[in-house]
């Protein structure tokens, strides 16, 4: 059995594909002494911290969970659903599947009190990614009325003593007893004790990756889930019919020109307020993300949390009606199509980036504010540049609900963070198009294939295929979700049978 992940792509091209990747299961049992190494009794139990149960090869495994962890899609819970811990960002992990691994086994063998007798039908188990800026409380993970153990595997390595990242247990309302993280340690407590995480410090670019279960003494009820709804957009099934009286001018509430004459438009208004609501929804309650931390050097935007959308599904859409109406209109260029739909997630303690969203192409980013919530001096706007001057800002838009700014592609921009006392986040749904279907299925492939060439060489890769297939834009689409589904597969198979040789020895 596999610990299943969603890959980011196959997710855009149609279905919800998912890539299992069997990472816990492979873990071979550790052969190190299994006492801890920090041991403190509590009032409501006991806590136990782990340093030296895994030997290099089995820290080579956990090494290969964080990695497809990373590779899978978070669900970030915002507002009324953050977890009573106030970490926001999770991935649930079948318990059933995590059972049948070593690592399951040793859990088991250093908690020998719990009478679950290795059932899961009480556990808990999901990954974390504790970040700076998270609404951190203090927590138990049972009630008074029930009982177990929460072990957290630190998957993280924080290479400096500041760090931070370390986890208080509290008794009578102070501080009994702080534990550092060490990557690969692994905390045990009872789990009525109070514990709150310290998230990371904030010149620490990355996130805490953490896997946290907890295993419930047999009680009549059993763990409760957070809202977790996996579905199509509702508005990306709507009729692409919009009214005929529509006038992108009536819309307009300024634009900016850079010094190249690149234009930046301002519009407020275009979409029903039934529109904005459903997709603000989903992108709240059902969406699911791509986390990446890896923090690039170079002109890259830097967001962390980015939820791409399926291309196919939206053009069919009312929204896409108004949205190509609205480029056609201002324009004049009446072929547009997009490669890239996705909602970016920002928070007040990212760091984003001056970029450009293309090189040396004639097109545009629609990008609309979806935070109702936010208000004039809440910050969370975008900035737009002069290209060879980036202390002259051409333009800074604010961010308003409903609110679209359309511009050039190769305008440098960077999105603000929200303001520090906002904890919840900062949405922009970004919508990316080219000049005709052909430009757009032949951008979207560049960027989802080849993923082993450099930029520079993809473009050859692509003629090739072009002058096999033609240039049928439905064509080569179709060509292109069936080719990239069969690679799909084949990295799977083949970083099984690699993780499979992992564990041995």
């Amino acid at each position: 059995m596999n610990v299943c992940i969603i890959v980011k792509y196959a997710a855009i091209l149609g279905g919800l594909t998912f890539l299992c990747i069997p990472i816990i299961t492979t873990l071979t049992s550790p052969s190190t002494s299994k006492l801890p190494q920090i041991s403190k009794s509590h009032s409501l139990g006991s806590i136990s911290y782990f340093k030296l149960l895994f030997g290099s090869d089995q820290k080579n495994q956990l090494r290969e969970l964080r990695s497809a962890l990373f590779g899978g899609y978070w669900k970030y819970y915002d507002h009324e659903h953050t977890p009573k811990d106030g970490v926001s960002w999770q991935l649930p992990v079948d318990a059933t599947l995590l059972s049948q691994s070593p690592l399951w086994k040793l859990i088991n063998e250093i908690i020998p009190q719990t009478d679950a007798n290795g059932s899961t039908e009480h556990v808990d188990a999901r990954a974390r990614v504790l970040r700076r800026g998270d609404n951190v409380k203090i927590h138990s993970s049972c009630n008074e009325v029930e009982s177990g153990y929460s072990v957290l595997l630190f998957l993280s390595q924080l290479s400096d003593k500041n760090d931070y990242g370390e986890i208080l247990f509290f008794q009578d309302d102070d501080v009994h007893t702080t534990i550092q993280p060490v990557q690969y340690g692994l905390l045990v407590w009872s789990c009525r004790i109070p514990y709150q995480f310290q998230y990371p410090s904030i010149s620490t670019g990355f996130g805490q990756v953490l896997l946290q279960i907890t295993i419930y003494n047999k009680v009549d009820v059993k763990p409760t889930y957070l809202p977790h709804t996996v579905k199509h957009f509702p508005v990306f099934r709507g009729t692409d019919a919009i009214n005929k009286t529509f006038r992108a001018e009536d819309h307009l509430t300024s634009v900016e020109y850079t010094a190249l004459h690149r234009p930046i438009y301002v519009l407020d208004n275009l979409f029903r307020e039934d529109l904005l609501s459903e997709l603000r929804e989903h992108l709240y309650l059902s969406s699911q993300y791509y986390y990446d931390d890896s923090d690039d050097a170079g002109e890259t935007d830097n967001v962390q949390w980015i939820s791409g959308h399926r291309t196919h599904e939206f053009v069919k859409s009312e929204m896409w009606g108004i949205v190509k109406e609205t480029l056609t209109q201002i324009t004049g260029h009446a072929d547009w199509y997009p490669y890239d739909v996705s909602c970016n997630l920002n928070r007040a303690w990212d760091h984003t980036r001056i970029h450009k969203d293309c090189y040396d192409k004639d097109e545009y980013t629609f990008l609309l504010y979806l935070n109702p919530e936010f208000k004039p001096g809440d910050l969370g706007g975008t900035v737009f540049y002069e290209h060879e001057d980036l202390f002259n800002i051409v333009s800074s838009v604010q961010n308003r609900y409903g609110r679209v700014a359309l511009f050039h592609c190769e305008i440098k921009h960077a999105a603000r963070p929200p303001h520090a006392y906002l904890t919840n986040a900062r949405y922009s749904f970004a919508v990316k198009v080219a000049r005709s279907k052909l430009d757009a299925v032949q951008r979207e492939m560049q960027q989802s294939l080849w993923n082993d060439l450099d930029d520079e060489e993809k473009p050859e890769e692509l003629a090739k295929l072009t002058e096999e297939l033609g240039s049928d834009p439905d064509v080569l689409e179709a060509h292109f979700v069936k080719y990239f589904l069969e690679e799909m597969e084949k990295r799977h198979e083949d970083l099984e049978e690699a993780l499979r040789q992992a564990g041995t020895g």
